[in-house]
C-alpha cells in the first residue's frame, strides 16, 4: 500500500552486518553493555573490537536497552514520516527487550509488529535483513509480517563457543547447564531451540573437529533448500570466519546471499572470544 511507509528496528544483539543495517536504514535498539567505569550502548559507544581487548581482563555483564532509549527510536522513526513499524528482537527467553518493546510500542501512534525470533546473533538478524528486501520490493505490511514470521520459524543458528565460562558466569547457560564439568578440550555448538533457548546441539572434542562438525550441521539445515541465504560471524575469531565462510562457499554454490560480520559486545559479554555463529535462513 503506498500510504504504509516501513521502518525497521533492531535490537543490536541481532548482529546485521553494518553496511547491511546502513543500508537499509535500519534503526537500532542498543544492549547496555556494562563495564566497572560505565555503562556502554552495544555498538554505538563500544565497538566489538574494544568490547573484546577489555573483557580479556575485565568482567562484563549486559542489561536490556532502556526504555528511553526504545521511546526515542519509535519518536525518530515517527518524526521521519514513517507509519509503521517491525521491530526485530532476539529470543525472548534470553531478553527482556521483546517484552519492552511491546509494552512501549502500544503508546506510540505507529502501527508496530514485534517479532520475537527465538533466536540470537545472526539468526535473528536474518529476520531484519528479509523485511528489509521484501521492503525493498514493494510488499505491504501485513504481508512482509506475515513473511517474516513464516520464514523466522525456519531460520537456524549454530555457535561454536570453545569456552563455557561466560554463559556460565553471565547466567544465560539455559540448557547447556548440564556440560558444566565436561571432559577438557570439549568443545560444544549451541543453538536455540523452538522457544529460544541455549542448548548443545553437539559436544566435540577438540577445535578442528568441532568446526567440522559445525559445517554438517550447516549441511544439514541447508539440506535440499533452493532458496537460502548464509551469514557467518566470529568474536574476534577473523580467520576461523573466513575459514568456515570459504568451505561453506565451496560446499553450497547455490546459496542466493552470503553475509560476514563481527559478534556484538553484548552477545560477546555471554559468549567471550573466538566465537563462529553460523545462521542459516531457509526461505522455501
Amino acid at each position: 500500500m503506498q500510504s504504509e511507509k516501513i521502518a525497521i528496528l533492531v535490537d543490536s544483539c541481532s548482529d546485521v552486518p553494518a553496511a547491511v543495517l546502513e543500508a537499509a536504514d535500519m534503526a537500532l535498539m542498543p544492549m547496555n553493555v556494562i563495564f566497572r567505569d560505565r555503562v556502554y550502548e552495544d555498538r554505538i559507544t563500544i565497538t566489538p573490537t574494544e568490547f573484546y581487548r577489555r573483557q580479556a581482563t575485565e568482567k562484563a555483564t549486559t542489561a536490556s536497552p532502556t526504555g528511553k532509549r526504545i521511546v526515542e527510536a519509535l519518536e525518530r522513526i515517527q518524526a521521519s514520516g514513517y507509519t509503521h513499524v517491525i521491530a526485530i528482537c532476539i529470543s525472548a527467553a534470553l531478553s527482556g527487550t521483546y517484552q519492552e518493546t511491546q509494552l512501549l510500542a502500544a503508546d506510540t501512534p505507529l502501527t508496530v509488529h514485534v517479532v520475537n525470533t527465538c533466536s540470537v546473533g545472526i539468526g535473528s538478524g536474518f529476520a531484519a535483513i528479509y523485511a528489509a528486501s521484501l521492503r525493498a520490493a514493494g510488499h505491504s505490511f501485513a504481508d512482509i509480517v506475515a513473511e517474516v514470521e513464516r520464514v523466522t520459524a525456519q531460520t537456524k543458528v549454530f555457535f561454536y563457543v570453545p569456552s563455557l565460562k561466560y554463559l556460565q558466569a553471565g547466567g544465560r547457560i539455559g540448557k547447556v547447564a548440564g556440560m558444566a564439568g565436561t571432559l577438557l578440550n570439549v568443545k560444544p555448538i549451541i543453538s536455540c531451540d523452538p522457544e529460544g533457548i541455549y542448548y548443545p546441539i553437539a559436544k566435540v572434542r577438540g577445535e578442528k573437529r568441532t568446526i567440522h562438525k559445525l559445517l554438517a550441521l550447516v549441511n544439514d539445515a541447508i539440506g535440499d533448500a533452493k532458496h537460502v541465504n548464509v551469514a557467518v560471524c566470529d568474536g574476534v575469531a577473523p580467520e576461523l570466519r573466513e575459514n568456515v565462510l570459504e568451505q561453506l562457499k565451496a560446499a553450497h554454490p547455490q546459496v542466493e546471499n552470503w553475509y560476514a560480520g563481527d559478534v556484538s559486545p553484548a552477545l560477546g559479554v555471554h559468549t567471550g572470544p573466538g566465537l563462529i555463529g553460523v545462521g542459516v535462513q531457509v526461505l522455501d
